[in-house]
């Protein structure tokens, strides 16, 4: 398995390093008899040391967990606690779900982009909503302007994986990954879905209308 140990704003060094590695290679041996690569990176921020944890212990499935502290060793090790429990709570449920545990997860390759919002204050165009003479601000026929400032500003693009999966298996990488939306290929219909939190703590599920 590939491990990295990275410092942002802050340097490792090599004792914090191989403890991270060593760390992160056990939990992964513990759980999973093949892993493809897990990340774990140090933030210095105030007084603080943030740690973030990225797992991929198999192919379509993605693991995250994150933790603050005085010290970086016990960052670390809270961030590390709460993979391990994740792994632990789910190791049951991977195995019994088709053998998930040990076969790979078909994906999908996706893109994913974050767009900056407009201000709420912000002008609808040079004239106001309506533009010059009342007429919506567009082209001279009046249909809708094709301009760069109708276009959201695009802060970055990447690369995401869309996993063919069930609907609860889908609620299940949603967890480990640690966020709060997964979108997958529901592996009985065959079309993308979407799972979700919601804000009352429920799990929301969005699917195309027959």
């Amino acid at each position: 398995m590939d491990i990295s140990v990275s410092g942002h704003k802050m340097n490792v060094g090599e004792a914090l390093t191989e403890h991270a590695q060593d760390r992160l290679a056990t939990i992964s041996e513990k759980f999973f008899s093949r892993s493809i690569d897990a990340k774990s990176t140090f933030t210095k921020i105030g007084h603080l040391f943030h740690v973030d944890i990225s797992m991929h212990p198999n192919q379509g499935i993605n693991l995250q967990a994150r933790a603050d502290a005085d010290d970086p060793y016990a960052a670390f090790e809270a961030a590390a606690d709460r993979v391990e429990k994740q792994l632990r709570r789910y190791k049951r449920r991977l195995k019994n779900h088709h053998n998930a545990a040990h076969r790979e997860v078909v994906v999908q390759l996706g893109r994913e982009t974050v767009f900056r919002p407009e201000p709420e204050d912000a002008p609808d165009g040079p004239d106001g909503p309506e533009g010059p003479e009342g007429h919506v601000n567009g082209a001279a026929d009046g249909s809708p302007a094709d301009d760069a400032s109708d276009q959201p500003l695009i802060i970055a693009e990447t690369e995401t994986r869309i996993p063919t999966v069930s609907v609860s298996d889908a609620v299940m990488l949603m967890d480990l990954a640690g966020t709060d939306a997964l979108m997958f290929k529901n592996s009985k219909t065959g079309g993308h879905e979407v799972v979700f939190r919601r804000s009352d703590g429920n799990i929301g599920w969005i699917s195309p209308k027959d």
